[in-house]
């Protein structure tokens, strides 16, 4: 009887734990960029408010 990889589910094992590693390695960084930008979309919207003061002052 011949069991090749196709039998015994090997290749589902590999898939998942290839998975499991990319997510692990990219996740994190995913996730630290995605805090990142929103912290600085609130500051661009600070700085944006600052500066329509700023130009109807002048006005």
């Amino acid at each position: 009887m011949d069991v090749g990889k196709e039998g015994t589910g090997m290749d589902a094992n590999v898939d998942v734990l290839a998975y499991m590693e990319l997510i692990s390695n990219t996740g994190f960084p995913i996730v630290i960029a995605m805090y990142l930008l929103h912290r600085m979309e609130k500051k661009l919207d600070a700085l944006v408010g600052a500066i329509e003061e700023l130009s109807r002052a002048f006005k």
